[in-house]
């Protein structure tokens, strides 16, 4: 049960001022989010690519997986084989895809939006947004297609902003 004391120390930080590291995380939030969104909407516009451009997206990464191998760095042509191998994935899940990322941008967006307004729920929901991001691909790419590096930048950078967020735990009430 809330007490007065609860309640005044509450109102007392929502009129303080936000902290300026929370402003510029939001903001990095908020463009992130934004861009994302642009990009995502103007491929769906786009539709998924055709067989003739797919078949081009295929040339151009055999020939860097090969130009790798020929400079015996077999683990970065294991890469490209498996970039090429997702992309071919995502985009026969081409729109459930785009519908599950938009869906996981909103949340961010929602979670940005709260820990602007100082509301720690924005902090839980930005988690789960961090996670929905990096375990989406999951849904429509096999996890031996899936280069370890988008999820290990993934993570890092998921872990990074959820860190920093916290460090403003303090300012946010309920």
């Amino acid at each position: 049960m809330d007490t007065i004391e609860d309640y005044e120390g509450s109102e007392l930080k929502q009129n303080e001022k936000r902290p300026g590291l929370l402003t510029v995380l939001c903001i990095l939030t908020f463009v992130n989010v934004g861009m994302s969104l642009f990009s995502l909407l103007a491929s769906l516009f786009s539709g998924p690519l055709g067989e003739e451009e797919m078949t081009e997206q295929r040339v151009q990464f055999v020939k860097i997986a090969d130009e790798m191998k020929s400079m015996n760095l077999f683990s970065f042509a294991e890469i490209f084989d498996k970039l090429q191998r997702m992309s071919e994935s995502l985009n026969e899940h081409f729109y459930f895809n785009s519908f599950v990322s938009i869906l996981v941008l909103m949340i961010g967006l929602l979670g940005a939006l709260m820990m602007w307004q100082g509301k720690k729920l924005g902090f839980h929901l930005y988690i789960g947004y961090s996670l929905l991001a990096i375990i989406q691909i999951y849904f429509f790419v096999s996890p031996s297609d899936v280069p370890s590096f988008v999820v290990i930048w993934g993570l890092l950078m998921s872990v990074l902003f959820v860190f920093m967020y916290s460090r403003n735990l303090k300012w946010m009430t309920k």
